[in-house]
């Protein structure tokens, strides 16, 4: 059944940490998927996330507004981009990664996909 899911609908929760706020639209618990998961990811300036990857699951990431700085690679660190407002961005499954806001004074929103039923993020030992 086609479902429309206003913002008032999402599902909002702490990302992973207090710099980040996830507004979950689709995935298993808000609509019953089985495959997809949209949410809208708010990250304050100069918030960060710790090095972590998705597991099985691909992302993209569209930046809605602001700026983002990505590092990957063996432990997560060794490369590094930004993108801003309009970019996409593209992260492998099990790509060791960090997200963080570029900006000291602007937030970052972004849109996050993945093909996975939830927020699958998985930090390593």
């Amino acid at each position: 059944m086609a479902q429309r899911l206003g913002p008032d609908d999402w599902q909002r929760e702490a990302g992973q940490n207090a710099d980040m706020e996830r507004a979950i639209a689709v995935s298993r618990r808000t609509v019953g998927s089985t495959g997809l998961y949209s949410s809208v990811v708010t990250t304050r300036p100069g918030g960060t996330s710790r090095v972590h990857h998705h597991g099985d699951c691909e992302t993209s990431i569209y930046v809605m507004s602001g700026r983002a700085r990505f590092t990957w690679g063996t432990t997560g660190t060794e490369e590094s981009f930004e993108a801003e407002t309009g970019d996409i961005v593209y992260i492998p499954a099990h790509e060791l990664h960090v997200e963080e806001n570029a900006s000291p004074t602007d937030d970052l929103v972004v849109l996050v996909t993945r093909n996975c039923d939830d927020a699958v993020t998985i930090f390593p030992d």
